[in-house]
């Protein structure tokens, strides 16, 4: 069945105008973002300007946001924002595009900023959701890339049966999708919002819609070979969140553990071919049925919200495939020698130390000793100015008593 087959026709934002895509996250945006940052000339030629630099602005958006960069662990100046706000501003193309799922986490007086700096009447807010159901293993194993450690079925528990709890609050406050529709709407109205059900069962379905909102030719956001962004296999998701159990234990910080493993370790592991039979991440029935049930509460007032829906509601009440859904024993998980082979190659990779060893290196091998791996350098360079301060006040006492 082809990408359009059954699609409506979709009439593109207003010109000159900006589309905000607001996410949330696991709903296509790593997809639709890397085709648009790839594709940048192809759509300027057309018109539409994709904001930033990068894939995505992160650092502009927690900066508006004022939330911790994961990579620096630093809230981003707000010169990074004002950056992206004068690109969207100043802009000759008819449309603008800006994409960012982090935009969800954004309080309403936060959303009101962003609405105002980047067009204010001009901007029109894109939402895509998928099913509930089909969001909580990409989430957790996002998660673990980020950091948790807690096992799929722990955090499933805290998720959906403890909402007071921390992890359930960070979770809920992008994913509690009636509520993100509701916030927004509430700053930019109604009839500015749009809502965008994603159809897994066809697979470019959300780059053709999303042409039609820009304006852009259909078939000017496919590119040649597919993007790879595939899912943690179990045994590799248990590599990766038995490391941020080492990690934490040694007490690193979060900004290394995110270079090491987010832009590291993680992005490797998802370059290898999973094995044949390699486990999935399997999600038990209760977890279905109860993301089934609050989806369907959702899907209602979403549907009274009075925004633009585009597609089909009850998609997002949609449950698992039978063979998603099943009992993991973590213990009995097997990470192959191959897996953390590969894991260890991406961290010692995205620590640097092999630039300029391609062809050897002259620099005889040593070791620090054991006690002072973990001393900051700052620390080792204050001991020996210290040190060095004494042994020149000894010299002199030695002289006077001469």
């Amino acid at each position: 069945m082809s990408d359009t087959a059954n699609r409506q026709e979709i009439s593109p934002i207003p010109a000159p105008g900006v589309l905000l895509h607001i996410g949330p996250p696991k709903t296509g945006t790593t997809a639709l973002q890397l085709t648009c940052h790839t594709l940048r000339a192809s759509m300027l030629e057309q018109g539409v300007r994709y904001a930033g630099d990068e894939q995505q602005p992160s650092t502009a958006v927690f900066a508006v946001t004022r939330r911790r960069h994961p990579s620096t662990g630093m809230v981003p100046f707000l010169r990074d924002w004002a950056k992206l706000r004068n690109e969207v501003v100043n802009a000759k193309e008819q449309r603008v595009l800006v994409s960012s799922e982090f935009f969800a986490g954004a309080t309403s007086e936060q959303a009101a900023t962003v609405i105002r700096d980047l067009g204010g009447d001009r901007v029109q807010v894109l939402i895509t959701l998928r099913p509930l159901a089909k969001i909580l293993a990409s989430r957790w194993q996002q998660n673990v890339q980020e950091g948790v450690a807690y096992t799929y079925v722990d955090w499933l528990t805290a998720v959906l049966k403890d909402r007071e709890s921390e992890l359930s609050q960070k979770f809920w406050s992008r994913q509690q999708h009636a509520e993100l529709v509701s916030r927004w709407a509430r700053v930019v109205g109604p009839d500015r919002v749009t809502v965008l059900v994603v159809d897994d069962a066809h697979r470019n379905a959300l780059m053709r819609d999303v042409e039609q909102l820009l304006g852009l030719k259909s078939e000017t956001l496919r590119l040649p070979v597919d993007l790879l962004n595939r899912s943690l296999t179990a045994p590799e998701a248990e590599a990766i969140r038995m490391f941020n159990v080492a990690f934490k234990a040694a007490n690193l910080s979060n900004a290394l553990r995110h270079k090491l493993m987010s832009r590291g370790g993680a992005l490797l592991l998802k370059t290898r071919a999973a094995a044949p039979g390699e486990a999935r991440i399997l999600t038990p029935a209760w977890a279905d049925v109860a993301a089934q049930n609050i989806a369907k509460e959702m899907m209602a007032s979403i549907a009274a919200s009075g925004v633009r829906v585009i597609g089909d509601l009850s998609l997002l009440t949609k449950g698992l495939d039978a063979s998603a859904i099943g009992e993991m024993d973590d213990a009995a998980v097997k990470v192959a020698p191959e897996t953390a082979a590969s894991l260890a190659l991406g961290v010692l990779i995205a620590t640097g130390a092999a630039r300029g060893y391609e062809h050897g290196s002259r620099v005889p091998a040593w070791a620090e000793p054991e006690e002072l791996r973990r001393v900051p350098t700052r620390n080792l360079l204050s001991v020996a100015a210290k040190r060095q301060v004494q042994a020149l006040l000894l010299r002199v006492r030695n002289l006077v008593r001469r």
